[in-house]
């Protein structure tokens, strides 16, 4: 199951470092990765136009570009109250410009991690929405 972290409406998605800032302020644990940032925007880049192909979602041409724009400056961020057990953290890719997707691992995960997912969007002043 998929979640997704989007700006309340009106405004602006922060950018990466802001984002950490916040996210620093308000969990034990934060670590992110400028490099796993790059790849998950590139291996965007290349699976989207094959997915255009097959008729699923519609991808313009702008789109494809800002993300070639901002791929240096995405981040991926893995939070958490405890470094610990892979189920007790949360990750996502922070691209400027974009909702923050949240993926979770199995429903257990979900149901666990649940208080952090309401926190991070509360820190952020973003709204979660289901996909």
């Amino acid at each position: 199951m998929t979640y997704w972290l989007l700006a309340k409406e009106k405004r602006i998605y922060l950018r990466p470092r802001v984002v950490i800032a916040r996210l620093e302020r308000e969990f034990a644990y934060v670590e992110a990765s400028d490099e796993e940032g790059r790849q998950h925007v590139t291996q965007l880049i290349l699976e989207l136009p094959k997915i255009r192909k097959w008729g699923q979602i519609t991808v313009d041409s702008k789109y494809l570009e800002h993300l070639h724009q901002v791929r240096n400056e995405a981040v991926y961020i893995y939070f958490g109250d405890n470094p610990g057990p892979e189920d007790a953290i949360l990750s996502t890719a922070v691209i400027p410009g974009n909702p923050l997707p949240v993926d979770f691992s199995s429903p257990e995960h979900q149901q666990a991690t649940r208080p952090l997912l309401v926190r991070c969007a509360s820190v952020l002043g973003y709204d979660i929405v289901e996909a």
